[in-house]
């Protein structure tokens, strides 16, 4: 029975050791500075993706034929003050036809633009509001687009940036960037998820100061800007972008509530531009009367703007 008993003890032992575990090395905690350094990565590929997709889409410096339609806004809230517009952006071709449409500004403040492959002019069909400018309902003035026969160097500044709606992707880019290079850009979210559907979801956030002083996104009367304080232009805004596998735009926007101190007022701000499908060559407008439009030369396009500008 002693024998029996011992053996039972030593089997038990053997089952013992065999359970446990070999001795393993590690830490304690997650390194969180490697995982920060592998966000920041993820986050930095998806900006150069996108900037990348669009180089690759720009009918002014490729061989690209984009066919892109989206919608672009812009709204900002501060107290009882509001300002804000939305249009719908067209592009086709290449060279590129432009057109766009602005669906929710002042009534009878609009003004829609309209370019035609090719042509050296931009046609602009201003608004009721804006009748005092101009005899007609249609303006032309120097492309913003450019043309085949332009200088090159001149051409070779021309981007998607020009087109409203990827200029303000342009300039949430741009805000982003300033953002991180500011005192504060090292405390901005930074982050990249996938969805279900393959859609690749990007949120970070760019300072108020970046948005309103250094790229001026969003446009707000001087005395509002005066009232501003330090502590609200350090203030993040939240920025989401929405790309394809591929790395092309889906959606961006920058969209949030900046509380309002010193007694300064909150300040909301929403701003982006969705792709929303191909561009419909039928939706182009054909050229308007000679009748029907005023011609604006080169010389007078400044004193045009400022005129419209205070209206």
């Amino acid at each position: 029975m002693r024998a029996g008993g011992a053996l039972a003890a030593l089997t038990t032992l053997l089952l013992l050791a065999a359970c446990t575990p070999e001795p393993v090395d590690g830490q304690a905690f997650p390194d969180w500075d490697h995982a920060d350094a592998l966000a920041s990565e993820r986050f930095d590929a998806q900006l150069a993706a996108l900037d990348a997709a669009i180089d690759a889409s720009d009918p002014f410096r490729s061989d690209a034929q984009p066919s892109i339609t989206g919608v672009s806004y812009v709204h900002a809230t501060y107290g009882d003050r509001d300002s804000g517009q939305q249009s719908v952006v067209s592009l086709h071709g290449n060279p590129a036809s432009v057109l766009i449409q602005q669906t929710d500004a002042d009534p009878g403040f609009t003004v829609d633009t309209l370019h035609v492959s090719g042509e050296d002019v931009d046609y602009l069909l201003l608004g009721d509001g804006y009748s005092s400018l101009a005899p007609t309902p249609w303006v032309e003035v120097p492309t913003v687009y450019g043309h085949p026969g332009e200088d090159p160097l001149v051409a070779g500044l021309r981007s998607m940036c020009f087109v409203d709606g990827f200029q303000t992707m342009c300039e949430i880019r741009d805000a982003i960037t300033y953002t991180a290079d500011s005192a504060v850009g090292g405390d901005a979210r930074r982050s990249v998820d996938v969805e279900p559907d393959g859609t690749v979801f990007t949120r970070t956030e760019v300072t108020l100061a970046a948005v309103l002083v250094d790229n001026s996104l969003v446009h707000l009367p001087q005395d509002i800007v005066d009232e501003l304080s330090p502590t609200m232009l350090d203030t993040f805004i939240p920025v989401a972008l929405w790309q394809d596998p591929d790395g092309n735009l889906v959606k961006m926007e920058m969209n949030g509530t900046v509380p309002g101190t010193d007694g300064a007022e909150d300040l909301a701000v929403q701003v982006g531009f969705e792709v929303t499908g191909a561009a419909d060559p039928g939706a182009f407008p054909d050229l308007p009367a000679t009748d029907d439009v005023t011609v604006i030369p080169a010389r007078g396009t400044e004193d045009f703007y400022d005129r419209m500008g205070d209206l």
